[in-house]
């Protein structure tokens, strides 16, 4: 089931449980949200990924988003694709009419994987970790549904990593890794 299928049936399930709620309540009022976005990469390395979030704003001047990201970045002489799980903690800034300004920070860990055009060639696979800052723009054009665009700084350590197409390496030596990442995503919000 993909993300799309999931963001769909939370729709659909939230949907049919808010005709009860207040219908002045619009979605930065309630507590939780899920949603779904795609990005693009660039900095020490280009790339594009989908990801999913799970949103949670136990006060009204705090938040965390929990996220989880699949990439496909240019790798030359074999294919690369990373996996960033992470979070971010922001404070949000009503702007009115439905707008909100998020200032956010956080910190995640890829699973990166390089594997070599030849099938028998050893992958290059290492575990980098990040931290991150950035802001984000939300609107609510609905009671439950929001939309977002969030920019964010990342600097990653890890191990330096070659792909040729017939080898891949991993050096012993950690190198910094430096990247600016676009989200363009919706949620659902919801209470529980």
């Amino acid at each position: 089931m993909g993300m799309r299928h999931i963001t769909f049936l939370a729709v659909l399930f939230f949907a049919g449980s808010a005709h009860a709620d207040d219908p002045a309540r619009g979605a930065f009022d309630r507590n939780l949200a899920i949603g779904a976005y795609g990005s693009g990469w660039a900095g020490s390395y280009l790339g594009a990924s989908v990801g999913g979030r799970a949103r949670w704003e136990p006060f009204e001047s705090l938040g965390i988003d929990l996220f989880a990201e699949h990439m496909w970045v240019r790798s030359p002489g074999g294919f690369r694709h990373d996996h960033p799980i992470g979070f971010n903690a922001y404070i949000p800034f009503d702007l009115g009419q439905g707008w909100r300004f998020r200032p956010l920070l956080g910190f995640c860990a890829v699973f990166s994987m390089i594997e070599p055009d030849n099938e028998d060639a050893p992958r290059a696979d290492d575990v980098l970790f990040g931290m991150h800052a950035g802001a984000g723009v939300e609107w609510a054009p609905l009671r439950l549904l929001s939309l977002f665009v969030d920019l964010k700084a990342i600097g990653y350590l890890g191990h330096d990593r070659t792909a040729q197409g017939w080898t891949g390496s991993v050096s012993e030596d950690y190198a910094t890794m430096a990247v600016v990442q676009a989200n363009l995503g919706a949620q659902v919000h919801f209470d529980l």
